[in-house]
């Protein structure tokens, strides 16, 4: 069995101003908990949550995504990287922002038909624009936080959806409301996945060739080492803990 992200409204999320689960026993109430699919192992069904439930949140529960629909992904974090692979599994083609080419040609290698470098190219949306002769993508996870908002309102297609779910750049930034008015976006805040978005995720992984990205494995004892490496910002993937 694994850990759900789930808490209901009354209760703190672990993790945040809480502690999280880095324990050796802890007691669980059982609908905290969700069945690991056979085919997945141990330190795949761990690397889900929360980054891969709340991909799925984004595209799946509220994006109502489809074959031949075109979806951006900011960056090759958690987030960016389950977002990549639940378009794939829907059929929908990816096209990954970074700032570092190797990782852009690994995205690739994980099946998305394009990549931009937003730090050789600042104005990434220009580039997006051409890759879908003008129209513009269906689907973006923002990322980034105000410093990006204003390439992907040009990059996304009229009617588009954006989900705003990090703030990995600046919390500050002007963002025109007239943009979003101009492009009919529908802009929607994104905090985390639902205890069925994790099941749903974990079912389709184990029904495809899909599987978590992992970068690295530590010891939970050695978790210094996990979480200097997190801050390094080199790794590809998710970094686990394993007992």
């Amino acid at each position: 069995m694994m850990v759900a992200s789930i808490f209901r409204r009354s209760e703190i999320p672990w993790g945040g101003p809480v502690d999280g689960l880095l324990q050796e026993e802890i007691t669980l109430d059982e609908q905290r908990l969700v069945k690991i699919p056979d085919s997945l192992s141990d330190v795949e069904a761990a690397a889900a949550p929360c980054a891969g439930s709340t991909a799925w949140q984004a595209l799946v529960t509220f994006g109502g995504i489809k074959p031949g629909d075109v979806v951006l992904v900011q960056g090759t974090g958690g987030v960016a990287l389950f977002g990549l692979q639940v378009a794939i599994m829907a059929g929908a083609h990816v096209i990954v922002t970074s700032s570092n080419d190797n990782k852009l040609e690994r995205a690739k290698a994980l099946g998305a038909f394009a990549g931009v470098n937003y730090r050789t190219t600042p104005e990434w949306s220009e580039a997006v624009l051409a890759l879908t002769d003008g129209r513009g993508v269906d689907h973006i996870l923002e990322l980034g936080g105000p410093g990006s908002f204003a390439q992907s309102l040009k990059a996304i297609r009229s009617g588009g959806r954006i989900s705003a779910i990090g703030y990995l750049g600046s919390s500050e930034g002007g963002i025109n409301p007239l943009d979003v008015f101009r492009k009919q976006a529908v802009v929607h805040g994104i905090s985390v996945g639902s205890r069925l978005a994790l099941e749903s995720l974990l079912h389709a992984m184990g029904r495809s060739s899909q599987r978590p990205v992992i970068d690295s494995t530590f010891e939970w004892t050695n978790a210094t080492a996990a979480f200097r490496r997190l801050h390094a910002g080199e790794h590809f993937g998710k970094i686990v803990l394993t007992f």
